[in-house]
């Protein structure tokens, strides 16, 4: 390696030379070699001074030495005996002398965690990792080596990133320039794992079976978002016609959508896998796009958001060959599409309808693996009828009966072990996700210890505290390998800004304390979570650290002294918000069609909607005032949130009047009608108007479209119909 490989900035600064030395191996990972060049980029964003990439430190410069000592001679040199002994995901920050000069070791125990540990050092410097970015801390720190001495290991073994998913509001929307951000900023929030989540019908992938080829390749559960003059906020969304991933807007057939979604897909795994980070899929392995029902006898009508999806109907038993191959035939697909993923995670369907077999099956399974000695099957049914999640009474047994004849199907599904073998022969690992709480006893039995587990026990990490009980119910082999999935915000909850930071850490507590593996996120809209995201960085490797430090640690870095209080009482008004609607109306913004009509309904308009509404005023209200205190970037960050929360503010004026419109209507006074809808439409348009001051990511982006969609033009089309009536 050639001395100043690598010089950051304008010439004056390269010709004086740099300020920092930085030495890798010789020979160095590629992990190791990116860590240093990342670290370049950070000493010229916080000190405003050059770092290079040497061979050897020349004694007249602080020094950065990068790696372990089986990576890099000089560690092992300035260590010795002192590197401590380090797991995969261990590493340090430690200062020392050389050669007369401060320098500091930076490593780990791979080449990832010494990614991390860099990563580290920027924060120790005042660095903040946010979803929208890096943020250079409000008082500039000063280029101090000494006295830093940090170990960490991971608390939170697996922390999984789910990306992907579904709707305009989410990462559906992002194009691969997005996602690649996106990951850059969670390898330095120390995210080990990424999930792309996706649907039967998106175009990710291609199959035939028995003569009938996937036809259906489309986004946004089929859902068109067109873009006119009219649109509100239409200023921050480029010129196409129609809102869609940037991805896709010249894919017109089904196979130009089909290639654009692999190339998509394909670039997320790769630029995961070059951040240190392993990947899997997440696919419902017994759902399919409708047009499959021609090789399903008897196939039932499609279901779910859009009717989009069919699944095995009465004349599929779980032993049904037919059903068997179609179901490998899809499988099979996707690790083909994606020879290099690491994990396949196999979903349970969340509103089974194959619970007819659930006794047989049930039978079955206790006959191989002696369920019954623990627990029988009526008691099954029983606790999945009496819990209090939202799965409970009908829907609880419906929940728990799908899973048990699923859970019949899939111990007969890969009878060779050749299902999830890799085109060069890797095997890919299992993960089976969403096994109902009922089956918790029973769950080492029911699930081969080879399998991970991820587990999803209800829609908001409210409610999973709620029944934080049901945790404690699965066998410690079970529990190692199990995972929680945590709602950091909720698609039911819908479009409006959501935090529950709280009750994350209660949960991350308790699973840790039961010896869970670690967690999976569970998002949308990702602008708002900012709060959440720091401190499950944070918490992830150091379990004492609660919401309120993560918070100050955040926000003080980014806007200075002083401004952590005011912006600690805006989220906690979030939170209080966020459970407020979650309890009242779990689906109170879900972003699909009538999301806002369905609020256009006579009667008196709920208490609850004030309390929420106040609690978002409050929140506007501290960072508005926050605003005042910071500094210039802290002042940028800040009015982003601000006019998030006055997006929400306005929101419920808009409903409130869709209310009052209702009324009148049906009180038969059309003017008093037209006036409310008058007074809807402006708060939509100026709510809409909000976020396109600020929009920072295609998930604010598609926000504004899906505001046209189902808040600006239905609304036109109701004012002007009883307007026409007068």
């Amino acid at each position: 390696m050639a001395t100043c490989l690598l010089l950051c900035g304008g010439s004056s600064l390269a010709v004086a030379g740099p300020a920092v030395e930085v030495v890798v191996g010789a020979d160095a990972p590629p992990l190791e070699q990116l860590a240093a060049t990342e670290w370049v980029a950070q000493v010229r964003s916080l000190f405003d001074v050059e770092a290079a990439i040497v061979e050897s430190p020349s004694g007249d410069n602080p020094v950065v030495l990068i790696g372990s000592p089986k990576t890099n001679s000089a560690v092992a040199d300035a260590m010795g005996a002192d590197w401590p002994e380090l797991s995969d995901q261990g590493h340090l920050l430690r200062s020392l002398k050389l050669k007369g000069q401060e320098a500091v070791v930076v490593g780990g125990g791979s080449p990832v965690a010494t990614l991390w540990a860099v990563y580290e050092l920027g924060r120790h410097f005042g660095m903040r990792y946010t979803a929208h970015g890096d943020k250079i801390p409000a008082v500039k720190p000063k280029l101090d080596f000494t006295g830093i001495d940090k170990t960490l290991e991971p608390q939170q073994q697996q922390r999984i990133w789910r990306t992907v998913n579904d709707f305009p509001v989410g990462p559906e929307s992002w194009g691969l320039a997005e996602q690649k951000t996106m990951l850059q900023q969670l390898a330095k929030l120390k995210y080990n794992r990424i999930m792309i989540s996706v649907w039967p019908w998106q175009p990710f992938v291609d199959y035939e079976f028995r003569g009938t080829r996937k036809q259906t390749a489309t986004l946004f559960f089929d859902e068109t978002f067109p873009i006119d003059s009219d649109t509100p906020g239409r200023t921050a969304l480029d010129r196409s016609p129609i809102f869609t991933n940037p991805d896709f807007a010249a894919a017109k057939t089904y196979d130009e959508k089909t290639a654009a979604g692999k190339k998509l897909l394909t670039g997320i795994i790769d630029e995961a896998h070059r951040l240190g980070m392993t990947v899997g899929l997440s696919i419902s392995p017994l759902e399919f796009p409708k047009e499959f029902a021609a090789v399903l006898p008897d196939a039932p009508k499609p279901h779910g958001i859009g009717n989009l999806v069919i699944g095995p109907g009465p004349k599929q038993t779980p032993d049904d060959p037919l059903f068997r191959d179609l179901v490998r035939t899809k499988i099979r697909a996707y690790v083909e599409t994606y020879p290099t993923i690491d994990h396949m995670y196999f979903t349970m369907p969340e509103f089974p309808n194959w619970n007819a077999p659930a006794k047989t099956s049930w039978e079955r399974l206790d006959e191989k693996l002696g369920l019954e000695s623990v627990i029988d099957y009526g008691a099954v049914v029983q606790a999945a009828r009496e819990r209090t999640t939202v799965a409970n009474g009908d829907r609880g047994e419906s929940a728990v009966q799908g899973n048990i004849t699923t859970l019949d199907f899939l111990h007969n599904l890969d009878p060779d072990g050749t299902m999830l073998k890799a085109p060069d022969g890797r095997q890919i690992g299992g993960v089976l996700t969403a096994l109902d709480p009922a089956l918790f006893p029973i769950a080492d039995k029911l699930v081969p210890e080879y399998i991970e587990l991820l587990h999803f026990v209800d829609y908001t990490a409210r409610r999973v505290v709620q029944n934080k009980q049901l945790l404690a119910k699965l066998p410690e082999s079970a529990a190692k390998r199990s995972m929680i999935i945590l709602t950091l915000a909720d698609d039911n909850v819908g479009v409006l800004p959501q935090l529950a930071t709280s009750d994350i850490h209660a949960l991350l507590n308790e699973t840790q304390k039961l010896g869970w593996a670690g967690f999976s996120t569970r998002y949308w809209m990702v602008g708002d979570l900012d709060p959440t995201l720091n401190y499950l960085a944070l918490a992830a490797f150091d379990s004492s650290v609660t919401p309120q430090q993560a918070n100050v640690e955040l926000i003080d870095g980014i806007c200075g002294p002083g401004v952590a209080q005011r912006m600690t009482l805006a989220f906690d008004a979030i939170e209080k918000a966020t459970a407020i609607i979650d309890e009242h109306d779990l689906g109170f913004a879900f972003p699909v069609p009538g999301m806002v009509m369905k609020h256009y309904a006579s009667g008196p308009t709920p208490a609850w909607w004030e309390e929420a509404n106040a609690a978002y005023n409050e929140a506007m209200v501290e960072m508005y005032r926050s605003q005042t205190r910071a500094g210039k970037a802290g002042r940028n960050y800040i009015l982003y949130h601000a006019k998030r929360h006055e997006f929400a503010v306005t929101y419920f004026a808009a409903i409130t009047a869709l209310r009052a419109a209702a009324q009148a209507k049906k009180d038969g006074d059309n003017e008093l009608a037209i006036e409310e809808l008058e007074k809807a439409l402006e708060a939509i348009y100026n709510a809409t108007h909000c976020i396109s001051e600020v929009a920072a990511s295609n998930s604010d982006r598609g926000l504004i479209a899906v505001m046209a969609a189902y808040g600006f033009r239905p609304v036109s089309q109701e004012y002007e119909r009883i307007e026409a009536d007068e």
